[in-house]
């Protein structure tokens, strides 16, 4: 009998390279396979996420730590479909408008996560994987009831655009459109005639749910609560609107001298109290209404 020692050693090396080919190319591809499940579930996070006005980044970091450690998110927004309003406010003549518009539009926000280097290396080479997710993404145009008067369908629009769930004025009633007015006594059949810069206030009769009633630590009407400035000023209109249907008749035919419309009488004057005289050279409509901040708590000398 003859013996053949080593006769295997060529077909061992030969299957077992398939082999390992096999096994490291499959466990790559499972590698490659895994990055991109989680790829697509963090676009559709981030998507969500920017929606709803949150930091996309810190969205996935919980559910897909790997993703938020080694790719990179990058957010695409589409502007809404044009607009038509049949009102014409005559915002292009902040002087003489009349009025305002602030809309919801419907967008698209689309979250695309890449990431780069997946793979061992070995067998496959490392390979960069994109995951995309689109989200419908609602806009508010106009914001303030279009304080700065820009054509609805401008670029200045588009661009200062807010989301939805970061507007505070999502909740009516908020502002309306016209953040300044003057105090004076009217004429009858006239309003004022007195109107020069200097009298010019930033108003805050209408101001009752802004962002500075938002972090009030407090819900509800009472102290401190997020509509306590709300409830006082509905339970000063109720005054003065009761008030005034004694006083039609001298309301109409006079300037109101005497009245609750009276400026020089307490009513009027816990209602202008809420306002901040406007710095000399503050445009008409200008929507900086940090540098004139409101006093919606104000309730001195009070109406009874």
């Amino acid at each position: 009998m003859r013996f053949s020692r080593g006769a295997a050693i060529p077909e061992t090396a030969v299957s077992l390279g398939v082999v390992l080919t096999l096994l490291f190319g499959t466990l790559e591809l499972g590698l490659i396979g895994l990055a991109q499940l989680g790829g697509d579930g963090a676009a559709f996070v981030a998507a969500h996420a920017s929606v709803l006005g949150n930091d996309p980044n810190a969205a996935i970091a919980g559910p897909f730590p790997l993703v938020a450690q080694s790719a990179s998110v990058n957010l695409q927004r589409t502007n809404p479909d044009p607009s038509q309003v049949a009102v014409d406010y005559q915002l292009g003549d902040q002087s003489n408008r009349h009025g305002g518009v602030q809309i919801v539009r419907p967008a698209q926000t689309q979250a695309t996560i890449t990431n780069s280097g997946v793979g061992i290396g070995d067998v496959l080479s490392k390979t960069n994987l994109s995951s995309a997710a689109i989200e419908a993404n609602m806009m508010v145009s106009g914001f303030g009831f279009d304080l700065d008067g820009s054509p609805l369908n401008s670029s200045t629009t588009y661009a200062d655009q807010k989301p939805y769930f970061a507007d505070d004025g999502n909740a009516p009633p908020y502002f309306i459109g016209f953040k300044f007015l003057y105090h004076c006594r009217p004429a009858a059949h006239a309003g004022c005639t007195n109107t020069t810069s200097g009298d010019m206030w930033s108003g805050g009769f209408a101001e009752i749910l802004d962002g500075s009633n938002w972090s009030n630590s407090a819900n509800g009407i009472g102290p401190n609560g997020v509509y306590q400035a709300m409830a006082l000023h509905q339970r000063i209109y109720a005054t003065i609107a009761a008030q005034l249907d004694a006083a039609e008749a001298n309301v109409v035919a006079g300037d109101g001298t005497g009245t609750v419309l009276d400026p020089s009488l307490p009513c009027m004057q816990t209602v202008n109290g809420w306002d901040t005289q406007v710095t000399v050279g503050v445009p008409l409509g200008s929507t900086d209404t940090s540098k004139n901040p409101l006093n919606p708590m104000f309730e001195q000398p009070g109406c009874s």
